[in-house]
């Protein structure tokens, strides 16, 4: 990908003291390595810096943690390895951590004046770039890994920009670091130590070796077939798809928006969807009391309808919704341990694939839709299923990362689910400049990536404390119009 985004690494010293340790399977995915990622939690309360920074750095010096102070090398061979200090120093610190006081309510700044707000209605109603300069340095474009490799920085990074009124809490890490769920562990951890309860804290499982290596090598052998295996295309229309697809997302402009679905809209939608589901099972003779939706199958439903309509797709066009999921709950207790015991902090992703008819998708009842994926994420995500994908993927001879499901002509929508990383819920209370005896939680929460932006990859952040879901992705510049333009019609029409 460096052909598409430009810089050249040069070689960061090194350190002979340093722990080496190679990547993991995931770590070493193209995926992974061009998203430098950037998360800006929003608290409309002024909060001491230095509290905030103090609790991080502890985390990452204990045991099982030092990975997050990691710094990323390529070795003689060209392979980039994880060197990670044995000690942190103030020369070679634990996190990479910043400071702006911006001496202003954040109503007079350029930026911080552009945070959304919720919305009464399904809406646009900002773009998360507007805000770039508060989540990085002013003027830094993301360059992927290629950015730690080049400079003697730990992986993980805490940007805090104050305002006389709100403070703006910034995490940065490279992807290689960990995902959504790894994100929460980190995030918990760090909240415990915050609140005094350093002795809360669990251990890591431990990094020496690889736990996921099994998929990688093919020595977890799948004992059935892909559920999806009929579906695989065919280098032909990988051509074909990736053409579109890879065009669109590395040459053609795009607009970053966020959408906040409130919570007087989506529990309408969420309550029918489970009303239609029941009714339809007492039609069948079925217990209606196995019926089972999540919100954020709704959600995700919803968006794939949104995206759908807006763009006034051909029925016949195959659609394809893809959605990430951990791989940790298929496979604890086998490669990894249980979660309470000894938390993966890293990588472990798979997917979802829903394959739909754009016809359906705008025609058929939501319930429907959200059905799809319900039924995907329930027969995908079994670690029997994780085991063949990954196969697949080994022995694809593509080059490929991935499988592609579906046809060469479809339209893919993406969705990476940060629901379950408990942004909303974060409690920054001991760190606030006046001690308060009340929860301090943030108001808004965005993430920003770069370089690889693919259009209607979906991040679904989660529900604030106002019952708001909120949404994010790119799209070809001028689409997000359509899309609200959608929204108002589907809002009178009350659908």
């Amino acid at each position: 990908m460096a052909m598409f985004f430009g810089r050249k690494a040069a070689v960061a010293p090194l350190d002979p003291t340093d722990r080496v340790l190679p990547l993991h399977f995931f770590e070493s995915s193209v995926l992974v390595q061009n998203s430098n990622m950037a998360v800006s939690i929003v608290f409309d309360e002024v909060l001491d810096p230095e509290k905030l920074k103090i609790p991080l750095e502890s985390l990452v010096k204990r045991d099982g943690w030092q990975r997050l102070g990691g710094r990323l090398r390529k070795n003689a061979a060209g392979k980039t390895e994880w060197h990670i200090p044995q000690k942190f120093t103030a020369e070679r610190p634990a996190i990479n951590y910043v400071h702006v006081d911006h001496g202003m309510p954040a109503s007079a700044h350029p930026a911080a004046s552009k945070i959304p707000v919720p919305s009464d209605r399904p809406c646009v109603v900002g773009d998360p770039d507007l805000l770039a300069d508060l989540a990085w340095e002013a003027g830094y474009t993301p360059n992927g890994i290629t950015d730690y490799l080049t400079e003697d920085k730990p992986v993980l990074g805490l940007r805090v920009n104050s305002f006389t009124d709100k403070t703006v809490v910034v995490l940065q890490w490279q992807h290689v670091t960990f995902d959504a769920l790894g994100l929460q562990y980190v995030v918990d951890a760090w909240q415990l130590i915050l609140h005094g309860r350093e002795n809360e804290v669990l251990t890591p499982c431990g990094i020496d070796g690889d736990p996921f290596d099994p998929l990688a090598t093919g020595s977890a052998v799948a004992t059935e077939e892909h559920v999806l295996n009929d579906r695989r295309v065919g280098m032909g229309g990988i051509l074909k798809w990736g053409l579109g697809y890879g065009v669109d997302m590395v040459l053609r402009a795009k607009d970053n928006g966020m959408v906040c679905i409130p919570e007087s809209y989506w529990r309408p939608q969420y309550e029918k969807a489970l009303d239609d589901l029941r009714a339809e099972a007492i039609e069948k003779g079925e217990d209606p009391g196995k019926v089972f939706l999540t919100e954020n199958d709704v959600i995700t439903a919803w968006i794939m309808r949104c995206v759908v309509e807006s763009m006034g797709m051909d029925p016949n066009r195959t659609v394809a919704g893809s959605i990430a999921m951990s791989l940790r709950k298929a496979f604890e207790g086998d490669l990894i341990p249980y979660a309470s015991e000894a938390p993966y902090v890293g990588n472990a992703f798979g997917w979802g694939n829903v394959l739909v008819t754009a016809g359906d998708v705008s025609t058929k009842p939501l319930s429907w839709v959200a059905r799809q994926v319900r039924r995907a994420i329930n027969e995908q995500g079994t670690r029997q299923q994780h085991m063949a994908y990954y196969n697949m993927v080994r022995t694809s001879n593509t080059g490929l990362p991935i499988i592609i499901f579906g046809d060469g002509g479809m339209y893919q929508i993406g969705f990476s689910n940060w629901s379950k990383a408990n942004l909303f819920e974060v409690d920054f209370s001991p760190a606030r400049r006046e001690a308060k005896d009340a929860q301090c939680r943030p108001s808004y929460v965005q993430e920003n990536h770069g370089p690889a932006k693919p259009c209607d990859g979906f991040f679904i952040l989660g529900k604030d404390p106002k019952g708001n879901y909120w949404t994010a992705a790119c799209k070809l510049k001028g689409q997000w119009i359509k899309f609200q333009e959608q929204l108002d019609k589907n809002f009178a029409a009350g659908r």
